[in-house]
């Protein structure tokens, strides 16, 4: 398991790293784009065809995936040869992904039709098409996820890369009018690009031509592994409710909002979830391939309990004590990072937008929204890593109540939508509070899960009363030392910013809400007619603008400051070790 944290732990700093470079790149493409687009095209291709592909691929691959990445390692026979016959079932689903995306076209495209709108959805179908022959290459790279993930993380950057590069080229060739067109090459270059990506980097991966002879193998004479299959099936009933309110803002604004509001929120999105997508996703998918190896670890420590297969296992104690370590380091980089974004974060999306696109975009409805994403951004965060756990560890009876409570979610989703954009008319910022109300509730139900889970495997793991001890059982033995770290990395004060570190940054979010009112004054009120004081030109502009970023930057600074002084005794032990290594490799 040591040995798994090592690996979860260089993948996510990998897969950060990949990820920033990527995403810094195609949002500098980006910026072009949108100066090169109109917001009808650009808010039709964001919130609705891509948030329609999204869903499609997330309800045919979603489950099986979260399957092989807990699924134990099998050997070759008739085990290997069911296991990769599993491989091949998002390809022989690919069908009824096409017919979901003929229905969608004739009962669910915006009205009117916008230009080269046909053309478009077909390019977008075919991409998903495309992703469906390639998954079982994806699902290899799961499989052995340990030497696989960075190889395939760079496909998918570069395939990002390409997908900007390519359809801002095609907007210089087409006029505004045919700009949509442009989005569906692109989304076919990215598609393409993974496909040749995904097969160049999994050679063994079983070819989409093998679905179409497909063996029965082994004493059951089944062509699939039945104990993934289960999993799968259970993770995307789950998933449907989940995909919905994951994207149920944007189902919204795309059902009910006009294409001016999916243009503003679409360049909202855009920007807010760069540091999700940089920072958020890749943590995520390195915890619950790290959390997926504690299942397994529970599985081999069990010697065939097949009589009640919804029993929780318990894993090695090493193991416990392992994840509950890294589980601690996520949660307190979470919640840390959950003050910048609530007290700083906010009174800088104006600005941010307002000097990157200019006026045609801070003075439209993508700037509140852009400020209220900021604040949604922690629970997004949280919601992340503990329904990763969630999802790697849970039993099939847990999976059925949070398939549940996800219908629960559901329903307060919606109904804080009401509340928020109809009754109180706040438009698409009562949108993300909606989504705010619908994580906070995910949330604190795979939360719930974490701390059952470990009370009861750590229950179980205690020495039971009247048991013969020996002088090895004492309250120094290293079974009674991991039981200890587990709970005290479990504790909630070990998790969560000081006291100090709070009153800093409370501080700091003060004194930028001031400097920002000066900013808005000086920059802002005279665009919106407020004021009789003079336009600025393009240098006094950026003058006020730096002055406000880098009262941030202080602010900042200094929150990080306190940040290392709460934690300094924790500092001093890495420092001290890694002075203790690079000493021993002069030696």
């Amino acid at each position: 398991m040591a040995g798994s944290s090592s690996a979860a732990l260089s993948a996510s700093v990998s897969l950060v790293v990949l990820q920033v470079v990527s995403r810094l790149f195609s949002f500098g493409l980006n910026q072009l784009l949108l100066r090169s687009t109109s917001p009808r095209a650009f808010g039709v291709a964001t919130i609705q065809l891509d948030t329609w592909i999204g869903t499609v691929l997330f309800f045919v691959r979603e489950g099986i995936r979260g399957a092989v990445a807990r699924a134990a390692p099998v050997k070759n026979g008739d085990d290997g040869g069911r296991r990769r016959q599993t491989l091949l079932i998002p390809t022989l689903l690919s069908p009824g992904a096409l017919l979901a995306c003929a229905a969608f076209y004739n009962y669910a495209s915006p009205t009117p039709i916008p230009p080269q709108y046909p053309l478009t959805f077909l390019l977008y179908s075919v991409s998903i098409l495309i992703e469906l022959v390639s998954e079982p290459a994806f699902l290899t790279t799961l499989a052995s996820w340990q030497t696989l993930t960075t190889k395939r993380v760079k496909v998918e950057g570069i395939a990002l890369l390409v997908k900007a590069v390519t359809t801002l080229l095609v907007v210089q060739f087409v006029s505004e009018r045919d700009a949509l067109v442009a989005f569906g090459v692109g989304q076919l270059a990215y598609s393409a690009t993974v496909w040749a990506g995904l097969v160049a980097v999994a050679p063994a991966a079983p070819s989409p031509v093998s679905a179409l002879a497909l063996k029965r193998t082994g004493s059951e004479a089944a062509y699939f592994d039945k104990a993934v299959l289960e999993t799968a099936w259970a993770l995307t009933k789950q998933s449907v409710v989940k995909q919905m309110l994951t994207e149920g803002d944007k189902f919204a604004v795309g059902r009910f909002g006009s294409s001016a509001d999916m243009g503003g929120y679409a360049v909202a999105l855009n920007y807010g979830s760069l540091i999700a997508r940089v920072v958020f996703q890749p943590l995520e998918e390195s915890s619950r391939l790290y959390f997926s190896s504690l299942a397994a670890a529970s599985e081999s420590t069990q010697n065939g309990d097949r009589k009640d297969p919804s029993r929780q296992r318990s894993p090695p104690l090493s193991a416990l004590a392992s994840c509950a370590s890294y589980l601690r380091l996520v949660l307190l980089f979470q919640t840390h990072l959950a003050l910048i974004f609530f007290l700083l974060a906010p009174c800088y999306t104006t600005p941010l937008l307002h000097l990157l696109l200019g006026p045609k975009w801070s003075l439209t409805s993508a700037s509140p929204i852009l400020r209220a994403y900021a604040m949604s951004l922690p629970f997004l965060g949280l919601n992340g890593i503990t329904e990763a756990f969630f999802q790697a560890v849970a039993d099939p009876e847990w999976i059925q109540r949070g398939a549940g409570w996800m219908v629960l979610c559901g329903g307060a989703f919606a109904g804080s939508v009401w509340v928020t954009a109809q009754a109180f008319k706040m438009g698409a910022v009562g949108l993300v509070l909606a989504n705010c109300v619908n994580m906070f509730l995910r949330t604190a139900f795979s939360t719930l899960f974490i701390v059952q889970y470990f009370r009861k495997v750590l229950s179980a793991a205690e020495p039971q009363k009247g048991a013969i001890r020996d002088e090895k059982d004492d309250i120094g033995s290293d079974e009674e030392r991991l039981r200890h770290e587990a709970r005290r990395s479990l504790n909630r004060r070990s998790w969560t910013p000081s006291l100090l570190t709070i009153s800093t940054f409370v501080l700091g979010g003060y004194v930028c809400r001031r400097s920002e009112a000066d900013w808005t004054a000086a920059v802002m009120a005279p665009l919106l007619g407020g004021t009789t004081a003079p336009f600025l030109n393009r240098r006094a502009e950026l003058y006020a603008t730096g002055k406000h970023l880098g009262v941030g930057a202080a602010m900042g600074l200094l929150g990080l400051a306190s940040i290392a002084l709460s934690h300094r005794e924790e500092l001093c032990v890495v420092l001290s070790k890694r002075s203790s290594l690079s000493d021993k490799k002069k030696e």
